[in-house]
């Protein structure tokens, strides 16, 4: 039987539905007409009635292979993965599923990306399987969505410009991650609220295993990349551009440095060092930061991580629910990334003086929980189809350095996400 070019798993979950959506859409640009794809999912049920959904859209569904498959179910599962060459992973909490699905790719010889933004699971990830992928070939390639593309590829755009008024890279570059909200959504009634429970149950997961997250970094990776001047170390909150700033609690940080760790050792390249920071209206200040100390160290027991997934609308004050957001309000909401790269000369010891070279690109679009989300996971999964060539052959990798010489940038340019350069 000949296998299919992608299968999207978890295809009746919130953000599998919209990734599904996207997929069909994108099948109807000339150069994507022959890809072959399906859906797969532990419920048949759901899955018939998705392809209902489609088929109301007006959407042709007759091509569209559908596999039941229940990620506890090794022989589904085996089944599943050896059915495609890319599986696109839209199942969560990726620390409870994750593991088995990418194993499972392993076994199967095929490549694998997923959504997750839940740290503590990628550095297990790339701990248990980067060997195994590496000698089988097999490309993982996880947090291909809102994180960590935007900031990714924001990276390779800068250091493309970089190239034009230097012959050198960036020593270090700041991103200032911003989202804009809509102002119905400061008062989430109905479907006004920012984010699905599926997203605040993977955000649980990592609050658990956030007291481990140092270590395994430091187990992994002993030594650090690079070291930073204390010219330039920021405090926990700071002012840039007239607003505060603090440290983006993404896991695009750390997903940059095990990329730089990756181009440095393979190619010999210099490391960069890049820093992510966010900011949200004043507003969330006060929402957000203290309720999330405080549910940190309460997810340290068992009842209590329960009770969060159990009641998502009461713990985050109706800003995450079952229902999700509404299309209004999703497509209301913008992000922006600001990303500064600064070069000094190698001799330079303090780095408190101007730099050589400075230039800052921003990277903007909208609804980045889920359109950006699904456009940039199916945009990864077409890359790796269309350009493995131009691609590392295997490997738990990050996807700066899975897609660094890829036209990555130049696909997600067509597709609503917004490139360019601010000041040289």
């Amino acid at each position: 039987m000949e296998k299919l070019d992608l299968l999207v798993l978890g295809a009746t979950g919130f953000t599998g539905n919209s990734t599904v959506k996207f997929l069909t859409e994108l099948s109807e640009e000339p150069e994507y007409q022959n890809v072959t794809w399906g859906i797969a999912g532990r419920s048949e049920k759901k899955l018939q009635i998705l392809l209902k959904e489609l088929s109301e859209l007006k959407i042709r569904t007759s091509s569209i292979v559908v596999i039941k498959c229940d990620i506890n179910n090794q022989t589904e599962l085996r089944n599943a993965t050896g059915r495609t060459k890319i599986l696109i992973n839209c199942t969560g909490p990726h620390s409870i599923l994750g593991e088995a699905v990418i194993k499972s790719c392993i076994e199967t010889r095929t490549h694998y990306v997923d959504i997750s933004a839940e740290i503590p699971q990628i550095f297990n990830a790339f701990r248990n399987n980067h060997n195994a992928a590496e000698e089988g070939n097999v490309l993982i390639v996880p947090s291909c969505g809102l994180a960590s593309i935007p900031s990714a590829a924001g990276l390779m755009f800068l250091q493309n410009q970089f190239k034009v008024i230097s012959t050198d890279i960036p020593d270090v570059v700041d991103c200032y991650f911003r989202f804009d909200i809509p102002r119905r959504s400061y008062a989430p009634i109905g479907q006004h609220c920012l984010v699905h429970s599926g997203t605040w149950e993977s955000l649980v997961c990592v609050l658990q295993d956030l007291p481990k997250y140092l270590n395994l970094k430091k187990e992994t990776f002993p030594e650090p990349l690079v070291h930073e001047p204390i010219e330039l170390k920021r405090s926990f909150f700071h002012r840039h551009s007239g607003e505060v700033w603090f440290p983006y609690p993404g896991p695009d940080e750390d997903l940059i440095e095990m990329s730089q760790r990756y181009v440095s050792d393979k190619y010999e390249q210099k490391p960069i060092r890049f820093r992510s920071f966010c900011t949200v209206p004043k507003f969330y200040h006060f929402l957000i930061i203290p309720p999330m100390y405080m549910y940190y160290y309460l997810s340290r027991f068992e009842w209590f991580r329960k009770m969060l997934c159990k009641h998502p609308k009461v713990f985050t004050a109706g800003y995450m629910t079952r229902q999700g957001p509404s299309e209004v309000s999703r497509m209301n909401t913008k992000y922006t990334l600001t990303m500064t790269g600064k070069s000094w000369d190698s001799n330079v010891k303090n780095y408190e003086h101007d730099p050589k070279k400075s230039l800052t690109v921003k990277v903007s679009g909208t609804d980045p929980g889920y359109y950006t989300t699904a456009m940039c996971l199916i945009i990864s999964a077409m890359t790796i189809l269309r350009e493995s060539d131009k691609m590392p052959k295997g490997g738990v990798l990050m996807p700066a350095a899975a897609f660094q010489n890829t036209n990555l940038v130049e696909n997600l340019m067509k597709h609503k996400m917004e490139f360019e350069v601010v000041t040289k």
